[in-house]
């Protein structure tokens, strides 16, 4: 959240800056169009970061609840070593601590709270929180994003381009959607596109709130630190 806020801030900075440049005090420079990608594809790493990090400690937390009580338990049976269960609990917690990835946290929750986090959330919030993760994946291992002038045949299936064109549709409908512009590079550097998805992250984690409510113990900080946040505003940096 502390790196989140940070490049927040600059990002916020930066687009006063180049919205200023036609005047004298920039010397009636142009804008670059292109100047957010400084900032908004760490955002989205980041932002992805969080939702993984937040729901992989409110999970983590519960396990490790639930194995102090069976602990409590065994002892006052007169146990003097972690039973099975236990054991169990202990082996899925170190599962869930070293395997990270957005559908991966899904199967978690829905195996041990028996919860599905896509049924919790809307269908335009789903979407939303489906988008960021695709991007997240593209940036995060150096994918090639490739924008296709034209619609290509389903002859031309075999050849890369196509199957790039198939992968990015969802994303690339959903930012025009958003952002109004044709190309998913002119929405990719739109100023508004990271605070629109941590605005999504938000929601996202009010709805998590409401399902496990109460959060407490280490998940508890993350929880309350996103409710009271607001892109671009000192925070946690001051």
């Amino acid at each position: 959240m502390v790196s989140y806020e940070t490049l927040a801030l600059s990002h916020k900075k930066m687009d006063w800056i180049e919205k200023n440049k036609s005047t004298p005090m920039f010397g009636n420079n142009e804008p670059n169009p292109y100047v957010n990608y400084n900032n908004v594809f760490s955002l989205l790493l980041l932002n992805a970061s969080i939702i993984e990090g937040a729901l992989r400690s409110l999970l983590s937390q519960r396990i490790l609840d639930d194995i102090d009580i069976a602990a409590e338990e065994g002892k006052e049976r007169g146990q003097t070593k972690p039973s099975k269960p236990e054991e169990m609990l202990s082996k899925f917690h170190s599962d869930i601590e070293m395997q990270g990835g957005w559908e991966k946290i899904k199967e978690q929750y829905s195996f041990y709270f028996n919860v599905s986090l896509d049924r919790l959330m809307a269908e335009d919030l789903k979407e939303s929180i489906n988008i960021l993760f695709t991007l997240r994946n593209i940036l995060a291992h150096g994918t090639a994003i490739i924008e296709p002038t034209n619609r290509m045949d389903e002859s031309m299936k075999d050849i890369y381009p196509y199957n790039w064109q198939r992968k990015l549709q969802k994303v690339s409908v959903y930012l025009k959607r958003e952002f109004k512009n044709d190309s998913v590079f002119d929405n990719l550097a739109e100023h508004e596109l990271p605070e629109h998805f941590l605005n999504k992250t938000k929601e996202l984690f009010k709805k998590i709130e409401d399902e496990f409510n109460p959060i407490v113990g280490r998940p508890e900080n993350i929880f309350k630190l996103m409710d009271s946040y607001s892109f671009g505003y000192n925070h946690l940096t001051h």
